[in-house]
């Protein structure tokens, strides 16, 4: 049964998955690039308007920064602003907005609000669906991913004012496809499916879960979570002496199956991320997506520092038995701890199997000049 924690859900600001990652990874402080250039098309959508989803909780959204934004006045009469306080709500704000056949949705908020978002819209439409509006992120937590991925950069105001020029133009919207990751995941006789761009278990879910219950967020409190988290991983004297540790999981990927019994993490992204010169997703193997499985314990891995952080294109310092990084088609896991995907945590109680594989792809705004 999953367990709702209302501060992850609420999409509370602090260092995306991707931050994460490379703390998990390459214990040192990054900042992720993505590379590729995704397929642009123009879409004409019998569809009508804008709306903005704002996710108030967000970090970047708190403290007054919301306010200061001024999107009401951005949108004023030509289109939809919904304000949510949590992930929950968010079903029901979408909902509002497809009633009113906007065909652009752009979403301000922190992490999960994409997936969410998503989620909700191909369930409703079905995949590949051409009802399914176009979203456009207005950056912020782990959508900062699917926003660099596009080159869409600028401030929330300044990516709104921009959508609403394209809009307010009138004609077709410059689009691209931008393929999900289907998660399906099954409990019995029960089944559910989300969508998304990053999938993250082990000891990226362990630390996320102990972030949202014991935090504030942002990066000096996550700063201090992880040196705290380490502290008890090192001398096993604290209740964090276990978030970067082993999850007890069988993981097969593709026909390759990993013969340990535990893992330290699975990630898996739909596109291919880059650390500075770090390959944090190697573009090796054939596949539809990129993988990172590792049953290597955390503590072992920084022993290698110098060699996680290899140069473009390089090969692990572990074999693929120990440290998996290429491209995969499926992933399926057995496994009875939770796990997060696009920053959404979902902790469940009881033994689940889940496969991962390329979803339905979603249709997002890129401007022909990126701000």
């Amino acid at each position: 049964m999953r367990k709702a924690i209302r501060r992850a859900a609420a999409g509370r600001g602090h260092p995306s998955l991707h931050h994460m990652c490379i703390l998990l990874l390459a214990l040192v402080p990054a900042f992720i690039l993505c590379s590729g250039e995704p397929p642009r098309a123009a879409l004409a959508l019998p569809l009508l308007g804008i709306a903005v989803l704002t996710n108030l909780e967000a970090g970047k959204n708190r403290f007054g920064r919301y306010r200061r934004y001024g999107i009401p006045d951005i949108v004023g009469a030509d289109g939809l602003v919904v304000e949510t306080e949590t992930m929950e709500e968010i079903d029901g704000a979408v909902e509002r907005m497809l009633a009113r056949g906007e065909r652009l949705l752009c979403l301000n908020g922190g992490d999960g609000t994409v997936q969410r978002t998503v989620t909700h819209m191909v369930k409703k439409f079905g995949e590949g669906s051409d009802r399914i509006p176009v979203i456009f992120p207005l950056r912020g937590g782990t959508m900062n991913l699917l926003a660099d991925h596009l080159g869409i950069k600028g401030t929330p105001p300044e990516l709104l004012r921009l959508a609403m020029e394209i809009e307010r133009h009138g004609g077709d919207l410059p689009c691209v496809d931008v393929p999900t990751l289907r998660v399906t995941r099954r409990m019995g006789d029960r089944e559910e499916r989300e969508y998304g761009f990053f999938y993250g278990n082990g000891a990226l879910y362990r630390f996320h879960r102990v972030y949202y219950r014991e935090t504030k967020g942002g990066p000096v409190a996550a700063a201090k979570l992880f040196a705290k988290c380490a502290f008890g991983g090192a001398t096993r004297r604290t209740h964090y002496k276990d978030v970067f540790g082993l999850t007890p999981a069988r993981v097969v990927i593709d026909d390759f199956e990993l013969p340990a019994e535990e893992v330290t993490v699975v990630l898996a992204v739909i596109f291919q991320v880059v650390v500075i010169t770090f390959d944090a997703f190697r573009d090796e193997g054939e596949g539809d997506f990129f993988v990172i499985a590792t049953s290597v314990p955390i503590f072992k891995l920084a022993r290698r520092l110098h060699k996680l952080l290899w140069a473009r294109g390089g090969a692990p310092p572990y074999p693929k038995e120990e440290f998996f990084n290429q491209r995969a088609s499926r992933i399926r896991i057995e496994c009875r701890e939770g796990y997060s995907l696009d920053g959404e945590v979902f902790e469940l109680e009881e033994p689940y199997e889940l496969t991962i594989e390329r979803g339905p792809s979603v249709k997002v705004l890129r401007p022909v000049t990126p701000p």
